[in-house]
């Protein structure tokens, strides 16, 4: 594509050399870059600044560079820019047809449900015959069939995401359901995307790394409805959550609320009966119809994933029979995802890598527990260190016994990660420290007796740890399946 056709609209200060040359590809990363390439030089949350790869860019063959701050000299166009994170979501869009426009995007954002939330949603638009793809913590997906192969971040960057949209909207997709990140939404990854209809589920600690602080990460989130979301749209919000009248003021489209426990416009009656195998609960939606719901995943907090899910559904007019089937059917991966071998002792994997989230998961587990209740989890590294010791003391608030080990310490040391969390542990409960994530799995796979449950959480459906610089693979519910073999095979 020309590059004055990509330029087109895009704020600019300065530009050096010609612009009248054809743009192979757009790259972020200067190791990708081809001859033909055009490079543009972000900043990360993380410190990595891509200005300081130009260079490398260059010399790989790019044929031009977009970059903020001073003029710089080269034998190759050069434009700078106020801001490369939107310049960056602004080309992608144009080198890609900007394919949001021809699609119904629904975006959710929260801390905790949003994968479930997604996944819900685009069962009951299948089971209403539309074609709908989802695209989000677990990769992308169409047609519920693995759609690019590729699993990066929730909410990917600009040239990934338009790429998916645009490929999606070629095979006639008419939805697409976008798990929204506030790292996506702070980076201006959707700068060009408008939403049709917006989720926000809840918000409790995460990503302060980033952030530094609750309220900007909150900020963070608020931008779905404030600056993506249609006029013409809707914003389906839960009630429940503290923050809702944040993300209610920053909306200026309609408004869908629900609730667990209060009198919103689709909320729970009566009780909410848990299963190890599923939950059961009435709702009672705007019209005053009362839809008997029967969820195939277990919790009161998948209870409140259903009703944002019947809120999305209801702004689409989609008939209640049709939500009803639809949630009959949900299957998320990785998310209390039951590893089945035939075995007497309940095991499952789950994603919770928050103090909220492991605390509902826990809580939902000794619901029906009949035994001891084990769970193995570990805290991330490089990532905010104030929440590890809150993950021990969720871990204590509902189990048995607690194994502490590695999730993801990517650069950072071992130890450090492990004594942080080992903090939150209370004297009360058996715990216990295995640094190896598959001896810790092995643990209490070996110890658990007929009627425990074994919870294995933090990384759900991931397919690989990251230890320093490297990419191991391992997936906790394949490691799971080979050990409940080995021991009760």
């Amino acid at each position: 594509m020309n590059l004055n056709t990509l330029l087109d609209g895009l704020a600019v200060k300065s530009i050096h050399g010609t612009t009248d040359i054809n743009v192979r590809s757009i790259v972020h990363d200067s190791r990708q870059v081809e001859p033909g390439d055009l490079f543009i030089a972000i900043r990360e949350p993380s410190g990595h600044d891509g200005h300081h790869f130009i260079e490398a860019a260059i010399n790989n063959g790019a044929i031009a560079v977009v970059h903020e701050g001073p003029k710089l000299t080269a034998s190759i166009t050069i434009i700078s820019v106020p801001d490369t994170h939107l310049a960056y979501s602004l080309v992608a869009a144009c080198f890609f047809g900007f394919p949001a426009s021809q699609l119904n995007m629904v975006g959710v954002t929260g801390t905790n449900g949003k994968t479930t939330v997604a996944y819900m949603i685009d069962t009951i638009l299948r089971e209403a015959g539309k074609r709908s793809g989802v695209i989000g913590t677990t990769g992308s997906r169409f047609l519920d069939l693995p759609f690019d192969g590729k699993k990066t971040h929730t909410t990917p960057y600009p040239m990934h995401l338009h790429e998916t949209l645009q490929k999606m909207a070629d095979k006639n997709a008419e939805y697409v359901v976008m798990e929204v990140s506030s790292q996506g939404l702070a980076s201006d990854r959707l700068a060009s995307i408008k939403f049709d209809q917006a989720v926000f589920t809840n918000l409790t600690r995460d990503h302060l790394d980033e952030h530094k602080t609750i309220e900007a990460y909150r900020e963070a989130k608020m931008e779905l409805f404030s600056n993506h979301l249609d006029e013409s749209g809707c914003a389906i919000i839960n009630e429940d959550d503290p923050s809702h009248p944040y993300f209610r003021d920053a909306s200026t489209a309609d408004i869908l609320t629900y609730s667990l426990n209060s009198k919103t416009d689709i909320r729970r009656v009566g009780p909410i009966n848990c299963f190890s195998d599923g939950t059961v609960f009435n709702v009672q939606i705007k019209s005053g119809v009362i839809l008997p719901v029967s969820i195939p995943l277990t919790g009161r907090y998948n209870a409140s994933n259903a009703l944002a899910a019947i809120g999305v559904s209801i702004a689409l007019h989609i008939g209640p029979e049709v939500i009803l089937n639809g949630l009959k059917k949900i299957s998320v991966p990785g998310r209390l995802e039951r590893i089945e071998c035939g075995q007497g002792i309940n095991v499952l994997v789950d994603f919770a890598h928050t103090p909220d989230a492991l605390n509902s998961v826990l809580s939902t587990c000794r619901e029906w527990t009949e035994g001891a209740l084990i769970v193995v989890f570990g805290c991330g590294g490089d990532r905010d260190p104030g929440k590890r010791p809150l993950m021990a003391q969720a871990a204590c608030n509902h189990s048995d016994y607690v194994i502490i080990t590695t999730d993801n310490p990517r650069s950072e040391p071992i130890g450090r990660i492990l004594g942080d969390t080992e903090a939150g542990l209370s004297p009360q409960v058996a715990s216990v420290t295995i640094e190896n994530r598959k001896e810790a799995i092995d643990h209490a796979i070996s110890h658990a007796q007929p009627g425990d449950t074994v919870l294995i959480a933090g990384r759900g459906d991931e397919p690989y740890q990251i230890i320093e610089d490297h990419q191991i693979e391992f997936d906790d519910r394949v490691v799971a399946k080979d050990l409940i073999e080995y021991h009760y095979g």
